[in-house]
């Protein structure tokens, strides 16, 4: 099964297999299915350039995780 993930490190969104742990662009374990408020991400693997918020909460999705400052 296909499932859009965000990696944590480097911010970019693509379609990975649902077992699937590293970042093809970066190559880091830091994938994640959905935003921390629960939506998923399926909807901004087509958004073009530039800033990207999640459309439930309005947590902007560009920028590292905290967890990797």
């Amino acid at each position: 099964m296909t499932v859009v993930k965000r990696c944590a490190v480097c911010s970019r969104f693509r379609a990975y297999e649902s077992d699937d742990r590293f970042c093809l662009a970066c190559g880091h374990e830091g994938l994640e299915s959905a935003c921390a408020c629960g939506r998923r991400f399926d909807y901004a693997l087509h958004e073009g350039e530039g800033d990207l918020f999640c459309p439930h909460c309005g947590r902007s999705l560009r920028g590292r995780s905290s967890e990797f400052v």
